[in-house]
């Protein structure tokens, strides 16, 4: 029942932590956190899942970046660094934007192979808030294998602090296997530096476990 009443809630206006949206120049963005309280044995795709997230504009058309994440019950640490630049007109109404990374991905039981990635995406902003789709594409030096990943957004402002979020998240597992969940989030600007975000994570495949999730966005 939580979960479908966090569904009703749905999105924000100025996409704070989307692709297709450069970064100011100079600008500094880290959102942090991870899931607690799992439902009875959630593991896969649904676990504690910690992520580090961190975006710096380098120019007004250069956004760089790192990414750091766990997969499959923690036992998978995965690291990018990137680079995001827009395709076309950024002012556009329909705005575009490609991505490049490098990293690599570690467990107890392999050794540590080599990431390639390559993202594209797309966003439009709406009159009350905004919608972005992400696709990414990453290879392994030892495994010879493109996952993809897609990440479909919806965002509506509900007051000047107030914010909620929604995303549905697919892609290809580090097992071959197709996942799907989707989170609802809502935010809560403390001040113009930090915002809280609450929300839920409910897997669509796998064990179907869900859990709540706790976020901190923080922008300087």
């Amino acid at each position: 029942m939580w979960f479908v009443v966090s569904f009703l809630f749905i999105l924000i206006a100025n996409p704070v932590f989307a692709g297709a949206w450069a970064r100011e120049k100079g600008q500094v963005f880290i959102a942090s956190g991870g899931n607690f309280l799992l439902s009875d044995g959630a593991q896969l795709p649904v676990h504690y899942d910690p992520t580090v997230y961190l975006e710096y504009g380098l120019s007004d058309l250069l956004t760089i970046g790192g990414d750091y994440h766990t997969a499959d019950q923690g036992r998978i640490n995965t690291g990018f660094v990137f680079a995001r630049f827009p395709l076309g007109d950024p002012t556009a109404t329909h705005k575009f934007a490609a991505s490049i990374a490098l990293g690599a991905r570690v467990d107890a039981l392999n050794p540590m192979e080599k990431l390639m990635k390559g993202g594209l995406s797309w966003g439009r902003g709406l009159e009350t808030g905004w919608l972005a789709v992400d696709y990414s594409a990453t290879y392994g030096d030892i495994d010879q294998v493109f996952r993809s990943k897609t990440d479909f957004t919806w965002g509506y402002n509900l007051s000047e602090r107030w914010t909620t979020t929604l995303q549905l998240q697919t892609g290809e597992g580090f097992t071959d296997d197709f996942y799907a969940k989707v989170s609802p989030s809502i935010l809560f600007m403390v001040n113009d530096r930090y915002r809280i975000s609450v929300g839920a994570v409910q897997a669509l495949t796998g064990d179907n476990g869900s859990a709540l999730k706790l976020d901190l966005w923080t922008t300087f």
